[in-house]
């Protein structure tokens, strides 16, 4: 798709390359993922590379990025990632735009395993691939047609347990995932609606007595948006999500929406809100789905041509479709961020969240303060 949507490069092609690197010192009060809090410090570095070559009818972007989490005493938490990037946007006509896009990541996550009083650790790491491809179609000057698919593989390993206290397993099965969604949308000078249809198609391959799974999404909503020069933002989205798995003859619609609202209060203020409900299939903690629910709101000021300063508050509620129960969530934080340098920032920031399994009443409390120093290159 790529090498069909972009023309071979010229030797004087333009290019640009882009670099940002963060270094992150945190502590937490509980590095586990449980009751059992036990507190910790952690480095954190973040890198990414980014080079972009234009063409005759677009640009190819090519980006890289890795992340490291490396803890000071529970090290059974540690974890890895790194990922790479193709994407290729060809403008075919006046009237037609193609973008088509690869991608591979590599994980290594760290994790703990508590047996009453025992807490022991497990390490785990997985491969995605995946591959989308886009077409956009300008119906009118005032109406546009975008037309998605995509597709990606889920393949994780083995899970090693710490000290071989219990031999390797493999704990996920390797999931395949197919969606397609069409979006058409009209727009009136600062005010814009439509209609999106989508579809989605998740497969779990057969893994040991757990025979293989089929499980079938599909939404429809409609949609506006309002954007004022002065910074007003104001997007809704409303609908119906349908979750079918027909090896269980279980089927389920529910109302599926979304609220997000940025609002300049004055020179320096601005407040934001969102709030959203609707299937979460991409997230692994259930076989099926997960229906998930979150309302959050955050204030931002600008108290000097460097200094920014946020505070925000979330709640949120994720129902697991297959295993039964859920898990509630909520917390809030504070942040600081000063442009040091024209390429350097300086962020400290302070969460403090809590999670609570129900109905099992576990619940898992934390309070994480970090400074990051990021800078682009």
């Amino acid at each position: 798709m790529l090498a069909a949507s972009a023309p071979a490069l010229a030797d004087d092609a333009p290019r640009t390359v882009k670099a940002s690197a963060e270094l992150s010192r945190h502590h937490t009060t509980n590095a586990l993922d449980g009751p059992l809090a036990v507190a910790d410090w952690y480095t954190q570095l973040r890198g990414a590379l980014e080079e972009t070559l234009v063409h005759e009818l677009g640009a190819t972007r090519i980006a890289a990025e890795f992340q490291v989490r490396r803890y000071d005493r529970v090290s059974i938490e540690d974890d890895a990632a790194v990922s790479a990037l193709v994407e290729t946007t060809a403008r075919v006509s006046e009237r037609l735009e193609l973008r088509g896009t690869l991608s591979l990541r590599a994980v290594e996550e760290g994790d703990d395993l508590p047996l009453g009083a025992l807490v022991i650790g497990m390490r785990s790491g997985r491969i995605v691939a995946a591959a989308a491809l886009q077409a956009g179609l300008r119906l009118s000057p005032d109406t546009t047609l975008v037309v998605e698919a995509a597709a990606s593989r889920d393949m994780p390993r083995d899970t090693h347990f710490e000290d071989d206290i219990l031999p390797a397993a493999r704990l996920e099965p390797l999931r395949e995932r197919l969606r397609a969604a069409a979006t058409l949308t009209r727009t009136e000078g600062a005010f814009g609606y439509g209609l999106f249809a989508g579809a989605g198609l998740m497969r779990a391959r057969a893994l040991g007595l757990v025979p293989a799974l089929d499980v079938a999404d599909y939404t429809i909503r409609v949609h506006s948006v309002l954007k004022q020069d002065g910074g007003l933002t104001l997007a809704a989205a409303a609908g119906l999500a349908v979750l079918d798995v027909p090896s269980a003859s279980f089927r389920d619609i529910r109302p599926t929406y979304e609220l997000s609202a940025a609002l300049p209060l004055a020179r320096r203020l601005t407040l934001r809100g969102a709030l959203k409900a609707a299937y979460d299939m991409a997230s692994n903690d259930d076989p099926v789905a997960v229906w998930m629910r979150r309302v959050e709101a955050e204030a931002i000021y600008a108290a000097g041509p460097r200094l920014t300063l946020a505070a925000g508050i979330f709640r949120q509620e994720r129902d697991f479709v297959g295993l039964g129960g859920g898990e509630t969530g909520r917390g809030l934080y504070g942040e600081a961020a000063w442009q040091a340098h024209r390429r350097l920032a300086i962020v400290m920031r302070v969460d403090a969240t809590r999670h609570v399994l129900v109905p099992l009443g576990i619940g898992r409390r934390a309070i994480d303060a970090h400074i990051a120093f990021k800078a682009n290159l």
